[in-house]
């Protein structure tokens, strides 16, 4: 009873199933992978560039075959279509209560034994109210996650 996996692993499976479809119009072997200069470019680009704070993580593929130019594509595609809209619809109704989420805080957390780690425990919903978004960059932000929640 998990909608989101249930629905999201048919799309992915969709997905996956062009993307398979598509490749191999253009790719009939590994070695076709492998000999693709433009591909092997591109790849490189997206690991080194995209990614250049990662790019030495052993975990990425290494787009040498035909099923890891499928999972590449399958990855990207699901990560700016189907994923992206399941998480950015549902934004509104938890983060538009701003105290679930605010966007901002303004105070680091106090050290301890300074005057306002003491005003924390004394009062820690006023000592957090304190840190949250001002009203203006609360307007704005909700107004923001509101659009980002719509469909149309």
């Amino acid at each position: 009873d998990y909608p989101y996996a249930v629905d999201g692993l048919e799309i992915w499976t969709t997905i996956k199933t062009w993307v398979q479809d598509y490749v191999s119009l253009y790719y009939a072997t590994d070695n076709d992978i492998k000999s693709d200069s433009e591909l092997q470019h591109w790849w490189k680009e997206v690991v080194e560039k995209g990614h250049g704070d990662l790019k030495d993580k052993p975990w990425w593929p290494k787009l040498q075959t035909l099923e890891e130019l499928i999972e590449v594509c399958t990855i990207i595609i699901w990560t700016a279509s189907a994923l992206h809209a399941a998480v950015n619809f549902g934004q509104y109704p938890y983060g538009g209560f701003i105290l679930n989420r605010p966007t901002l805080s303004r105070r680091l957390l106090p050290e301890k034994g300074s005057a306002q780690y003491d005003e924390m425990v004394k009062s820690p919903q006023k000592a957090y109210l304190r840190t949250i978004t001002p009203k203006f960059q609360t307007l704005i932000d909700l107004s923001v996650i509101e659009i980002l929640s719509r469909h149309a």
